[in-house]
């Protein structure tokens, strides 16, 4: 017996993997700072134990991956987005000022934001500061919140717009310790970035959504653009034009060669949401398992290889995060190199449509990360800030492998329960994003259970596991406004 895969059917692993990126963030910003905890738990370049940035140190770290993960999952979410609005029948004037409109609206998220964060907000304010960024959270909900299908079409716009009345109201009325009020300089700069690669990114897919290789030269131009904007002519000259430089900026544009890397990948996934072909369920895999011998010409792979790819997409990602990061650089690219042609291997010959993913996912993976390697002696090592090339397409292709090690997982082991938190809040990235800092922490301030909490948990091991415990809760958070059917949308 064999299951199939229903058009409708939804890329758990996908959201899976935005989940994880968004709740790495939330665990990475609250762990313990200081120099117990070892270096590979921060940013590379931000290492204890006095956790000054420093430009000129090179490495990799899980912290350091976060970004591109989610912006990986981001840029594999724009031909399924797209899509869906082609097959309603939308012509391009219609699609191409919702792209744009996406990229406003998540703009306008970001200085929103920032505005009522509350290590942002006056610490003069006293306990208003807490409550402030409380209404921040409710604000953000109804003003980009999108209902149940119960709720009349009407109502939601209702709601829109008064959440959208209220936070322009509030931003009117406030001052921050420089005596400022609004100002769009004040940003989410994660969120500014996702804004400007989401609508390039959206548009570049649009135009070459039938052709990888027009995509591919996209690319090339972008890299020729970023290489010339670094120095003096016409080019820094024409798109130094901006007339908001803090919201829109082209150096911005460097982090599309990982979302258009994602563009790829999610067209894969896009072909397997489409396919009716049969894919094997739990047991079908586990019988084969055994010794299940290829037929002359390409056969369906065994249950064996399909694990073999998903551990050895993780093995390859946890090689570079250690040999990177310890700078044991060239033995660090024979070993990836010689795994990743294990990888390639194992995903030859595909015959349905979860191997032709499995095979997508591999090869491009394989290929960015060892264009990446390739690129890491060049400005002076792996780094993310200011991201290096190296950073770029060797971030992309681990993030790549780690989503095939998903789609096995969810797809042929139908074991999606063992990731279902990090699927749900992958649905609502936006909550899980804002959970922590504008929920959570004010309830623990206001109700004087952050000091009590902190007191207990003052070593450093014991601060990971309150950290990890928080980040637990905002997933739980996602997780229930998720099955309400209360989604955060820019």
């Amino acid at each position: 017996m064999t299951r199939e895969n229903p058009v409708s059917k939804r890329a758990d692993a996908l959201d899976a993997l935005r989940g994880i990126a968004v709740l790495a963030m939330v665990f990475s910003g609250i762990i313990p700072f200081g120099g117990a905890l070892p270096s590979w738990m921060y940013h590379a370049q931000v290492p204890p134990p006095e956790h000054i940035f420093n430009p000129d140190v090179p490495g990799l770290t899980w912290v350091d991956w976060v970004f591109p993960i989610f912006l990986f999952s981001m840029g594999a979410a724009i031909p399924l987005a797209q899509s869906r609005r082609h097959e309603k029948g939308w012509e391009w004037w219609r699609i191409v000022p919702s792209i744009l409109w996406r990229g406003v609206s998540l703009l306008a998220f970001a200085v929103f934001l920032q505005h009522l964060r509350p290590n942002i907000l006056d610490p003069a304010l006293g306990d208003l500061r807490w409550w402030l960024a409380l209404s921040g959270f409710l604000i953000l909900g109804l003003a980009f919140g999108r209902f149940p299908k119960w709720v009349p079409e009407i109502v939601q716009k209702g709601i829109n717009v008064a959440g959208w009345l209220m936070g322009i109201l509030l931003l009117s009325q406030l001052q921050y310790p420089d005596g400022t009020g609004f100002s769009p300089t004040r940003n989410d700069i994660i969120l500014v970035v996702l804004a400007n690669v989401a609508v390039v990114g959206a548009l570049v897919w649009w135009l070459t959504r039938r052709s990888v290789a027009w995509r591919l030269g996209v690319m090339a131009w972008v890299l020729a653009l970023l290489f010339s904007y670094s120095e003096p002519g016409w080019v820094k000259q024409v798109f130094s034009m901006s007339p908001l430089p803090s919201l829109l900026n082209f150096a911005y544009w460097k982090y599309l060669l990982v979302v258009l890397p994602g563009t790829i990948v999610g067209d894969g996934v896009l072909r397997w949401m489409k396919s009716s072909q049969p894919v094997p369920p739990a047991e079908d895999v586990v019988e084969t398992l055994q010794v299940k011998p290829r037929e002359e010409g390409a056969t369906e792979w065994r249950g064996w290889e399909y694990g073999a790819i998903a551990l050895l997409g993780i093995t390859i990602s946890l090689i570079l995060l250690v040999g990177l990061q310890a700078r044991w650089v060239w033995q660090t690219t024979v070993v990836t190199a010689i795994l990743g042609t294990v990888l390639l291997r194992l995903v030859r010959s595909p015959v349905d449509a979860t191997e032709r993913l499995l095979a997508t996912c591999g090869r491009w993976g394989v290929y960015w990360i060892l264009l990446g390697l390739a690129l890491e002696p060049y400005e002076g090592g792996i780094k993310k800030d200011p991201a290096t090339l190296s950073y770029l397409f060797v971030t992309v292709g681990m993030s790549a492998l780690l989503l095939a090690a998903l789609f096995v997982v969810s797809d042929v082991f139908c074991q999606t329960w063992a990731f279902g938190l990090f699927v749900a809040t992958g649905r609502n990235p936006l909550v899980g994003y804002v959970g922590y800092a504008n929920l959570l922490l004010p309830i623990l301030m206001l109700t004087g259970w952050r000091e009590t909490i902190e007191d207990f948990t003052m070593s450093p091991r014991r601060g990971v596991v309150r950290a990890a415990v928080y980040t637990l809760i905002v997933a739980l958070l996602a997780s229930g406004m998720t099955r309400l059917r209360w989604f955060w949308k820019s």
